[in-house]
């Protein structure tokens, strides 16, 4: 039977997860005498896993003749490497209900779904079937565009007389509740601007209990007899409305037209790309949207990222994001022939627009290290970096999110909250020792408002965290010489045989080497910045040694030194001493040992060798406690 003017809202829940799960999509398939009759229609598609969590999902839909909605789940094709995989589409809790439940959806085609006209602006928008000027005004709807037939109607301005270049109409929804910091909703929508004298056509979002409104999407001109479909991220702190904002242009051929507004659960980047209110957003189909590479002669990296096609990557696994095609585009992080390991690629975006509130940056991703062999994961990393210019001229880099090693062959969804939003954004990949059988890439960047957490929780930049690649991480020397000091390995300055335990490669952990003949008696120190309390009271404090040198003994132990008082005695929890040493071939080991953290503390490294030292690397912190490794470094006593 048909739907009436008014359409069906069909609501429901769903998951999606593994490797051989493809998508869901909800189909429309017409019918006669009980059977299925012509072409279906797809009214709504996903290919994303759900990170195991239900979602959900409304769709709205007009149709005037006998149909069946069919929810299809799809998997992997055959040729797919991922289709010997498990994976799992789920739905629970469909429900077919009047069409306006599908609260801010609208086809328009039995009036404005709710959506109302401001009465404090110059004009209204119209229903409308048909332009009867065709030099302006779309000739059929959206659907009947696309599928022949006359099946409804759309939103227009006129913009013929009385009407003035320069008169507005706003047509607001109904207000909605807040989107939370991690919740943003996608607005899809399409439209038509088809004349020579096309204004502009803006997305508001009208914040209720602030009494602001702010612009997310804005294009102008004739864009061409067609209607081409547009989306952009909405997300609010407070209660708001969406109003669509149109703009009569330079004559009578103006009639801006909208159709099919959809609203489907999180993040998506602004199309088309200059609609942007803030640039940023990119799905790299059409171009790298002012995200760029360093300039050669700046020499701040080493090696590139690359724009390519699925096609030409030539693996059937291996497809962008926006698109899931061989046809489609995405960002990979590049390989040169005669790169070494810990080689690194910087993709900076343009300065932002000044702004107070925070921002979130999200984003899709692969990391992939197909074969790991037995010394473990050496895919390398990609971390994300705010960029501005402190009050003395410096550049200051600030670490936002950082993920290490193989995560899966599959894209995953990447979120970072960046908290001072007029900065600008790099992008750093890295490679370790397995560059040639890894694979690391970047699609659908999206940025939207709002304090998100950070996504997967693993990429979380913790306070005192340190892999040495960059910098000390806000680790400072506590010793007076500089010439006893702990110190950055460069590739010109380092322990001979000694390499970075993250990547393998010649520079990348600190050090420290003394000779006390010349020294005397002096203790090297390291602190680490102010670790702030931990919710269970405990962390597992664990990196990685390696002692060097041909002295007698060389000593380095961790200091816990509360932070509540400079003169509070520090606590010894973790002491080694190499004996007689014979490390032509230095070795990686592994080290732990239990902070008690129910106060914010400092870390301190302390270090003496007659002839030699230890260097360390990979510093990190777990909550609750764990054993002392290795045994024989496990203290009692304080250390005044």
């Amino acid at each position: 039977m048909s739907t009436g003017a008014e359409g069906k809202c069909v609501s429901f829940s769903f998951s999606i997860d593994g490797l051989s799960a493809a998508g869901l999509r909800v189909i429309l398939q017409p019918v006669k005498d009980g059977r299925p009759d012509g072409f279906f229609r797809v009214l709504w598609g996903t290919k994303d896993p759900s990170n195991r969590m239900w979602m959900e999902a409304e769709v709205l839909y007009t149709y005037n003749r006998d149909h069946q909605i069919v929810f299809e789940g799809v998997a992997k094709e055959l040729p797919d490497p991922f289709r010997k995989f498990r994976g799992f589409v789920a739905v629970d809790n469909v429900a077919l209900k009047p069409g306006s439940e599908c609260r801010g959806h609208c086809t328009f085609e039995g009036g404005f779904c709710g959506w109302t006209n401001d009465e404090e602006d110059d004009f209204d928008w119209s229903l409308g079937r048909g332009s009867e000027n065709p030099s302006t005004g779309p000739a059929t709807d959206r659907s009947s565009f696309i599928y022949g037939g006359i099946e409804g109607g759309y939103a227009y301005i006129d913009s013929s007389y009385p009407r003035r270049p320069g008169d507005i109409a706003r047509l607001s929804s109904m207000e909605f509740d807040p989107t939370g910091p991690d919740t943003p909703i996608c607005m899809r929508f399409w439209t038509h601007m088809f004349g020579n004298g096309i204004g502009t056509l803006t997305i508001t979002i009208s914040d209720r209990r602030e009494g602001q409104d702010r612009d997310i999407w804005s294009l102008s001109g004739e864009a061409g007899n067609g209607w081409y479909q547009a989306e952009v991220p909405v997300s609010s702190t407070n209660p708001f409305r969406i109003v669509l904002v149109g703009k009569v242009g330079k004559n009578n051929l103006g009639d801006i037209a909208v159709d099919d507004i959809s609203l489907t659960p999180g993040a998506c980047p602004t199309a088309p790309q200059i609609a942007a209110a803030q640039s940023g957003d990119c799905t790299f189909e059409v171009d790298e949207c002012e995200w760029g590479n360093v300039i050669l002669r700046e020499r701040l990296d080493d090696i590139d990222w690359e724009r390519t096609s699925g096609l030409s990557l030539r693996n059937p696994a291996l497809h962008d994001h926006t698109l899931g095609t061989e046809k489609g585009y995405l960002v990979t992080l590049g390989r040169t022939a005669v790169q070494r390991p810990g080689a690194r690629a910087w993709y900076t975006s343009r300065i932002f627009k000044a702004t107070t509130a925070p921002r979130c940056l999200s984003f899709w991703f692969i990391m992939n290290e197909p074969f790991i062999d037995a010394n473990g994961p050496s895919l390398g990393a990609v971390s994300i970096f705010t960029k501005n210019i402190d009050k003395q001229n410096n550049v200051v880099m600030k670490p936002i999110w950082r993920l290490y090693n193989h995560q899966g062959p599959d894209w995953q969804y990447g979120q970072a909250l960046i908290k001072d939003p007029n900065d600008s954004i790099i992008i750093e990949g890295v490679w370790g020792s397995a560059r040639i059988n890894g694979f690391i890439a970047l699609d659908d960047i999206t940025f939207f408002g709002g304090s998100c957490s950070t996504i997967p929780k693993a990429a979380t930049v913790r306070v005192g965290e340190c892999r040495f690649e960059r910098d000390m991480c806000d680790w400072s020397n506590g010793t007076d010489k500089t010439i006893a000091s702990w110190r950055l390995a460069t590739i010109t300055r380092r322990p001979a045989n000694l390499p970075d335990k993250t990547f393998g490669a010649p520079d990348g952990y600190i050090y420290y080497d003394l000779f006390n003949q010349i020294l005397g008696n002096n203790m090297v120190r390291l602190v680490s910045p102010v670790i702030p309390a931990a919710e269970d009271s405990q962390l597992c404090f664990s990196f990685w040694y390696a002692a060097f040198g041909a002295g007698e003994s060389a000593v380095m132990q961790v200091i816990k030194q509360d932070n509540s008082s400079n003169d509070a005695p520090g606590e010894k929890v973790w002491s080694l001493e190499a004996k007689n040493m014979d490390t032509t071939r230095p070795t990686w080991t592994p080290a732990q040992a239990t902070i008690e953290s129910s106060k914010d503390f400092q870390i301190v490294l302390e270090g003496q060798a007659t002839n030699g030292g230890f260097a360390v690397d990979d510093l990190s912190f777990t909550p609750g406690s764990c054993p002392t490794r290795p045994a024989r470094a496990n203290v009692k006593n304080q250390q005044n």
